[in-house]
């Protein structure tokens, strides 16, 4: 008697995808919540001071990254944090500028260390040794815009770009709501897929940032994302027909048609708040490529992954994929 397989479920369905990304990837929820207390608590403290202290330079302190969007791994061990500080009392050169931010926040929270609040281009890190945990704080040079519009400087130049953290979220959450309870995850897995390609493949400099536009550009142009199959093959499929040669852009802050001519960069995603900026302006055509292989190879195994006719080699390729700590 012969055995009938049936092709229309995956041995390994989304199911347990999910159950891998809530083991392995996501950050748990109570982690967050007490990675978040403790920037509430930062923040609170610099309120206070700048209460009694009006003209000590600081605005405003916001909790940026991947733990304000939701988009965390568990593997995280350091939060971002900007701090907007008053553009006619602080310093405009990047190394003057972190040396009077630093310290500032030693005066703030004089209960730390000093030397647990120490420089790292382009940002001041405040070290929590008891937790391991370290708050990494970039300056915005702010001038009163009320959309929280201000300049920092990135860790891949000198050159300082325009930025919003409220417009950022706002332009994350966006997606979120349209997609909810899949933009996310799957961002989360693919930021999981990228960790375990920069550890086994040389050239491959795909950022968190990089993957949340292109997944948000995915998203926008009415990819499926009912389940995570459908989900990552929309984004590999995106990478593989446009080779990253597509200029990738958004409407939610400036017009298309406005946009700049292109740079000598091989990829272009345009920041969601300021068309200048280009956040894969770092990426060679070497880079290009080797994203784009990747890409290719992962949709060769998520195809492989769905026709396997046993749970083991279904498991096997999904390895191949999200490396050896998978499991189904």
């Amino acid at each position: 008697m012969s055995t009938l397989f049936d092709f229309s479920t995956p041995e390994v369905t989304h199911d347990h995808v999910q159950d891998f990304a809530d083991a392995k990837v996501n950050l748990p929820t109570d982690t967050a919540k007490v990675y978040r207390a403790q920037v509430r608590t930062l923040r609170d403290r610099l309120e206070t001071y700048l209460g009694e202290s009006p003209d000590f330079g600081l605005k405003k302190m916001l909790l940026s990254g991947s733990l304000a969007k939701r988009t965390a791994l568990k593997t995280l061990n350091d939060i971002d944090v900007a701090v907007y500080v008053a553009s006619d009392q602080a310093p405009h050169k990047l190394g003057e500028l972190l040396t009077w931010l630093a310290d500032r926040l030693r005066k703030t929270y004089h209960q730390i260390a000093p030397e647990n609040i120490y420089i790292d281009e382009p940002c001041v890190v405040i070290s929590f040794k008891g937790t391991g945990l370290d708050v990494e704080i970039t300056p915005i040079l702010y001038d009163g815009d009320p959309d929280w519009r201000g300049y920092l400087w990135t860790r891949y130049g000198q050159d300082r770009v325009l930025t919003s953290i409220p417009m950022h979220l706002d332009f994350i959450k966006r997606r979120k709501d349209a997609n909810p309870g899949t933009f996310a995850q799957v961002v989360r897995i693919l930021k999981w897929w990228a960790k375990q390609r920069r550890a086994d493949t040389s050239g491959f400099e795909l950022k968190s940032f990089m993957i949340e536009l292109i997944m948000a550009k995915v998203a926008d142009g009415g990819a499926n994302l009912d389940d995570h199959y459908a989900g990552l093959e929309s984004f590999f499929l995106y990478i593989q027909r446009t080779a990253l040669r597509e200029r990738i852009a958004f409407a939610d802050n400036y017009a298309l048609s406005g946009l700049p001519a292109r740079g000598p960069s091989p990829v272009e995603i345009l920041d969601p708040v300021t068309s200048d900026n280009n956040v894969a302006a770092t990426l060679t055509d070497g880079n290009r490529q080797t994203i784009v292989n990747s890409a290719i190879e992962a949709l060769d195994i998520l195809s492989w992954a769905k026709s396997c006719q046993t749970k083991q080699d279904a498991v096997t390729a999904w390895k191949d994929l999200m490396g050896p700590t998978f499991n189904a």
